[in-house]
Parts: structure tokens; sequence; C-alpha cells
């Protein structure tokens, strides 16, 4: 495979609780882009816009965080994505991006914007949590973890949505590949269904739409925003320019096997 650059811009945390990110913007290319932008958006309504734009607050980075010399608190490389599922903070993420971190030296942590993510900004002021303890099903590539403490923000966790989509429907994803410090949608369709063992139904849901290293534990959603599974792998060689996700009836019941309760879309619609 070829080489891809990876996202250089660094993230410093100053103290313990919050943070900064500073990262490299084009503001120029932003000035003379968006006025285009802003009005094929006005005149193409699309559902997956405002959808996008919700998901973004509920999903987190997953990172192999340290303390320097100094004492301050700085990532190495964020290795994948999780999205909130409660608002007690739960997180679901892949299995292996857990057990990647905790092969290396790492201080398992998430970010939390302090004030949404926003376009155009020189630096991003973020809340830091450390993670340790998460429940893992290896056969399905699973984990849930929770911070250490209490979330300094609110939290926007995401609903699910049960019913398989059909072959060829709209879907997107959101998470933190390539090392990005924001995060990074893509949009495609259901290609098929794979790997039926037994009476819970196929385990992977095919997406026609390639993703990177970093995607695993992003939530794939449909056009109102209601979570449809989870990527946890990408094509390669032959198989490049798709993307692998377990549907979302065998999350559900993973969470509801660790005792945990996810929110109801009734629920949530009461809180908006």
């Amino acid at each position: 495979m070829r080489n891809i650059t990876t996202d250089k811009r660094s993230i410093i945390f100053d103290g313990h609780r919050t943070g900064r990110i500073s990262r490299a913007a084009c503001i120029l290319l932003g000035i003379l882009f968006i006025p285009v932008l802003d009005t094929a958006a006005r005149t193409t309504p699309d559902r997956f816009v405002s959808s996008i734009d919700r998901v973004k607050r509920s999903v987190i980075p997953i990172l192999c965080a340290q303390f320097d010399a100094q004492g301050k608190f700085s990532y190495r490389f964020i290795d994948g994505t999780g999205f909130f599922i409660d608002e007690d903070a739960h997180f679901v993420t892949a299995a292996h991006v857990i057990a990647d971190l905790k092969q290396k030296t790492c201080i398992m942590a998430i970010y939390i914007p302090r004030d949404g993510w926003r376009r155009n900004v020189m630096v991003i002021d973020v809340n830091w949590l450390r993670f340790k303890d998460c429940k893992v099903d290896d056969s399905l590539d699973l984990a849930v973890c929770k911070p250490v403490g209490q979330a300094p923000t609110r939290i926007y966790p995401l609903t699910f949505d049960i019913l398989q989509p059909l072959d060829g429907m709209p879907v997107a994803f959101t998470g933190f590949p390539l090392g990005v410090v924001q995060p990074l949608s893509s949009r495609g369709n259901v290609a098929a269904y794979r790997k039926t063992v037994d009476e819970n139904g196929a385990r992977e849901l095919i997406i026609d739409k390639g993703t990177w290293p970093g995607a695993s534990g992003s939530p794939v959603y449909s056009p109102e925003g209601k979570v449809l599974g989870i990527i946890l792998a990408r094509g390669t060689d032959e198989a490049t320019g798709i993307a692998v996700a377990l549907p979302a009836s065998f999350i559900i019941k993973f969470l509801h096997d660790n005792g945990i309760d996810i929110p109801s879309q009734e629920q949530n619609k009461r809180k908006k």
C-alpha cells in the first residue's frame, strides 16, 4: 500500500482537566470556499448535514497520552474512535483499539471540546479524561469503557436503530482516522451483509466506502443520525474501498449483557 501522510497537528494540554489543541488552519482557502459551500448547502437540503453535526458532538478520539517532564498532559497518538452511549459517559469502541493501547506504555484517555467542534480556529480548548477498565468481548471486537471521575461537560449520547438497513441505503460514519484531531465524516451505502453464524444474524455490515487507520470504533449511522453499527475493519488489497461494521443489534445486546441501559429515542427527544 502507498504511504499516507497523517495529520501532524499537535495537541498541548495545560493543567490537569483542560487543554488546548494547536492546529494549522488555511484561512485564505476558508475565506475563498466557504461562501460557495454555504450556498450549496442552502440550495441542496440534506438530512445528513444536520445529523453529522449532531454525531460529531458524541464521537471521541481514543488516545495514548502521557505526562511530560514538566507534568503537563499531552497525547502521543490517536489510536481509534469511540462514541458516547449514555449520559453517564459510557462509550463504545473496538476491542482491538483498547488491546493496542494496553500493549504500549500509555495513559488511556479521551478528550472532549469545551465549546464544541468549530471551523477555522487555530486553537481548540478541550477537557481530557482518563479511563482504565473496559468491558470487552473479543469475539465481537467490542469494548465499553467509562472515564475516571465526573465528565466536566455535558455528554451527548447517540441512539440506536436495531432495524437492519437495506442494501443500497445511504449511511455515514464519523471518527478520527489518520490522527486527525477533529472528527472526519464519510458517506457511503450499504453494500451487503456477511458472516451469519447463528440466529443473531449477519455479523458484518459491508459499506462501499473505504476508511483509514484510526476509524475503528466510529459509529455508522442513518440520515436521521441513528446508530446502525460500528466500524471494526477496513478493506485492504483487493478489498480496498470498503469498510466493515458490526450491526447495532450486537452492540445493544453486548451492552445489555454488561448491565448498561442505553437511552431510548423518546428519552432523547424529551431532553432536546
